[in-house]
């Protein structure tokens, strides 16, 4: 059989398959009680073998393995392949791609719902510390806009090394007395390592909520064990002098710190009024050591091995201990589950299940998709788990991971049946993910409005974004400019009988010929744009005008700007923002989705597949 993946692993152990009962649900006179508090730690690159309690004897992890002994852990629980969409989903209980997080993007819209904005309407004290990275946030996009009352951090790991003139960061990331911020201050550079700092913080937090009778949500992610593999020296100095010993060096330093922060629950009285959750964003990199074993691929792989995370959860007496589940869990269910036991109000597309919830049912079929228009790559899991679909740079693969858990065995030539059923399924799913929903304004009959809300999504700029409206010149057009579309400081798309069609993207200019007077043409504006906080080499932007599907006009340049003004502006749609430059033609209701369409092969017209924008002009 042809391997799914380009790696080669030992022989694998056979997975036990641990039959347990689930943790139960509070009862009703539970749920009388105070809501309790809620203590979210999230932990960086992680693997599934870096766990002591997932069967590794050789991981430095026995405050964890202890804690997970003391309520119930998920043997079998996906996240994502990279930090920014895992910790995207765990907040918002919704697919990443919805936001146009594939992964990359500036941030989430403000407004969006996350868990701290739920506990925060129902009265929960709401504090952030440690790393945010919900995709390139700036602080605009920081955890004070998404509920929490407080925070304490790093926006991006890139920030721990300080300022850059330029305001974008490219510089590698440290522990070794890391730049931080509190709340949205500017950042300080604070003494020591970055592991016991944010642990210190924490137990300062609990400290100071251990008189007051507010419940309190604390969310505590920590950077390590992510790269650079930089320990303290007082743990450093207990392993030998290799990649694999400064690693589990440090994830001894971050398994000691965890029971600090437990130690301080205990001290202060607060461990059995408090929900424990501990989970990682996604597999390892197996760069020190094999941190996925026994599943195959790694980080950035959408493949067992970097989808599949350590999970558990301690609630005394309301979590049996010593429970060990097989069960199919996500990062979509922490949502609801924290929902259930906070007795908050969910917003109403979450995803996931409460595992809480006796009656929770199966997860929904699970979709990953990692794009930017020009490289494109998507995994599906089916509902009962046993097949995982995986699609990369052209390659395909189908595993059955009842017959193989590893993931590395490719039955697609075996199954074509499944394999296309689950296809179809993800192209269905990708439609539904890739729209935006904006608030629409209508002013006047002939189709002037105002678009708001998603501000993320709605305007170019960063990653993907489409435009696609109906556009019907006036006879009596008179050879002036008359406005199609505009948001101030971003973008704006203009009509002229004698100039013809000008779009300006963020100070670039294209111009098309003058459209048909009396008909309705399908015009559409396209973009990515691939602006790495991380490495600048791929930063990259491209920008299509398409006139009833053939492309008019396009641009492309290396190294765009980064602007992350104006995001907010509404979208004016047939005027400009003064109610000047008025469309006489007519427009229909614009569409957006959340990505670049991609032109077909000769380059000139959009593409009839799944990156295809159905038209906006009436039907005839």
């Amino acid at each position: 059989m042809p391997s799914l993946i380009l790696v080669i692993l030992p022989v694998l152990l056979a997975l036990s398959a641990c039959a347990t009962p689930p943790a139960h649900s509070p009862s009703q006179t539970e749920n009388t009680a105070p809501p309790p508090n809620i203590l979210l730690i999230v932990l960086d690159d992680l693997g599934y073998n870096d766990l002591g309690a997932n069967g590794n004897p050789n991981t430095p992890t026995p405050n964890l393995d202890a804690l997970a002994a003391e309520g119930i852990l998920y043997t079998r629980h996906y996240a994502d392949a990279t930090c920014s969409v895992a910790r995207a989903a765990l907040m918002t209980g919704t697919f990443p791609a919805s936001h146009g997080l594939r992964p990359n993007h500036l941030g989430l819209s403000v407004g969006t719902p996350t868990i701290a904005t739920m506990l925060q309407e129902k009265g929960y004290r709401t504090q952030h510390i440690g790393k945010w990275h919900i995709v390139s946030a700036t602080l605009d996009q920081s955890p004070s806009y998404f509920g929490f009352d407080d925070w304490y951090g790093f926006l991006h790991n890139n920030e721990l090394s300080g300022p850059s003139e330029d305001g974008i960061r490219y510089w590698r990331p440290t522990y070794q007395d890391p730049w931080l911020r509190e709340n949205q201050s500017p950042l300080q550079q604070e003494s020591g390592h970055l592991t016991d700092i944010l642990t210190e913080r924490a137990i300062g937090f609990l400290d100071q909520q251990k008189d007051v009778t507010q419940p309190w949500f604390l969310n505590l992610w920590y950077y390590a064990p992510h790269a650079p593999i930089q320990p303290d020296q007082r743990f450093a100095k207990q392993y030998p002098d290799t990649k694999e010993g400064k690693y589990h060096a440090l994830i001894d330093q971050l398994d000691f710190s965890i029971g600090r922060v437990m130690a301080a629950l205990d001290k202060n009285g607060e461990a059995d009024n408090t929900l424990v959750i501990v989970v990682s964003d996604n597999g390892g990199t197996n760069k020190e050591t094999d941190n996925n074993y026994p599943f195959a691929g790694e980080k950035a792989t959408l493949t067992e091995g970097g989808l599949r995370t350590p999970l558990f959860m301690r609630w005394p007496a309301h979590i049996a201990p010593n429970v060990v589940s097989d069960e199919l869990v996500s990062i979509l269910d922490i949502f609801p589950t924290i929902a259930q036991v906070s007795a908050a109000t969910p917003p109403n597309d979450l995803l996931g299940r409460s595992l809480l919830d006796p009656d929770r049912g199966e997860l929904p079929e699970l979709y990953w998709e990692y794009s930017n228009s020009e490289a494109h790559q998507y995994s599906v899991l089916s509902s009962d788990g046993r097949w995982r679909l995986l699609s990369f740079y052209g390659m395909r693969g189908l595993t059955d991971l009842n017959a193989d858990p590893s993931g590395k065995t490719n039955v697609i030539d075996r199954y074509p049946d499944v394999a296309a059923q689950m296809t179809d399924n993800y192209l269905q799913w990708r439609k539904e993910m890739r729209n935006v929903s904006v608030e629409y304004e209508q002013l006047n009959s002939n189709g002037g409005a105002i678009l708001t809300g998603d501000d993320m999504q709605r305007s170019p700029g960063y990653s993907g974004f489409t435009l696609a409206i109906g556009v019907t010149p006036s006879a009596d057009e008179d050879g002036t400019t008359e406005v199609i579309a505009e948001q101030t400081g971003r973008w704006r798309l203009q009509s002229s009988s004698t100039a013809g069609l000008q779009l300006e993207v963020l100070g670039r200019v294209l111009k098309a010929p003058a459209l048909a007077v009396g008909q309705c043409s399908e015009v559409v504006v396209s973009s990515q744009f691939n602006i790495s906080p991380v490495n600048s080499r791929g930063n990259k932007a491209h920008v299509d005008l398409y006139i009833n599907g053939v492309r008019a006009a396009n641009a492309s340049w290396k190294n765009p700007a980064l602007n992350t003004s104006n995001y907010t502006q509404p979208t004016y749609i047939g005027m400009n923002p003064n109610g000047e430059e008025l469309f006489n033609g007519e427009l229909s209701k614009p569409r957006i989705i959340n990505e670049r369409v991609v032109p077909d092969k000769d380059g000139k017209e959009i593409g009839n597949g799944i990156s295809g924008v159905p038209a906006t002009c009436p039907a005839t």
